[in-house]
């Protein structure tokens, strides 16, 4: 944990700061594709991968803020000495209200900037063309349903977050932060006759299926 306090006003107008090269991978047509179409549907295209920029850009903030939630715990130096330790529940509620404005701008402005931009893009007479996308041979209207699928995962996560409760975080963070009574326990090994420890057989913790990264979700469009 940190020393963290925001502003009292960080939470009321989250940063807009994207990078349309981020989501090129998945929201830019090649260039061989671009040729064919009009200049203006070409713009309306670059202005759709920025409207997906901004979209990926809030969801990334989004995930940023929701891991510092323990470093967001501002310690208050009340009753040092003792067992009990305080923390300050004006900043986390700042904190909170960062990220709840941060979420309500992805849902109730990013994307509905992104469905408009999509809707005026002008692809749909163009929908049967063919192009190499990522080395996979598809149709416009493909690229594009995988374009939404994208954008789709991003705000199905926001959707899905919980903001984190003041009284509940910080037993979390205690409780991961408190000195374990021993490192291991005699039913956690067996010993061989040089006092080596050797593994009881228990399988070790998969925790690669437990998040769903972005990357991921992109690859498996």
């Amino acid at each position: 944990m940190k020393g963290y306090n925001p502003p009292d006003d960080l939470f009321l107008e989250p940063a807009h700061s994207h990078d349309p090269t981020d989501v090129s991978h998945v929201a830019a047509l090649p260039d061989s594709m671009l040729s064919q179409l009009p200049p203006s549907v070409q713009d309306a295209l670059w202005t759709l991968q920025e409207s997906t920029s901004v979209v990926y850009a809030s969801y990334e903030r989004l995930q940023e803020l929701l891991d510092q939630r323990f470093d967001r715990l501002v310690y208050l130096p009340i009753g040092d000495g003792t067992a009990v330790r305080s923390y300050s529940e004006g900043a986390f509620f700042n904190y909170v209200n960062h990220l709840a404005a941060e979420r309500r701008y992805l849902l109730e402005d990013a994307l509905p900037d992104w469905k408009h931009k999509a809707s005026r893009a002008g692809l749909r007479q163009y929908n049967d063309l063919m192009l190499t996308f990522r080395g996979k041979e598809m149709k416009v209207i493909e690229w594009f349903s995988q374009l939404q699928a994208a954008v789709s995962f991003w705000c199905y996560e926001a959707r899905q977050t919980e903001l984190p409760d003041f009284d509940s975080t910080i037993l979390e963070y205690e409780s991961q932060s408190s000195t374990p009574s021993s490192e291991a326990s005699e039913s956690d090994l067996r010993y061989s006759t040089d006092q080596r420890p050797v593994s009881t057989g228990r399988e070790p913790v998969a925790t690669a299926g437990f998040g769903l990264e972005v990357s991921k979700a992109l690859e498996a469009l």
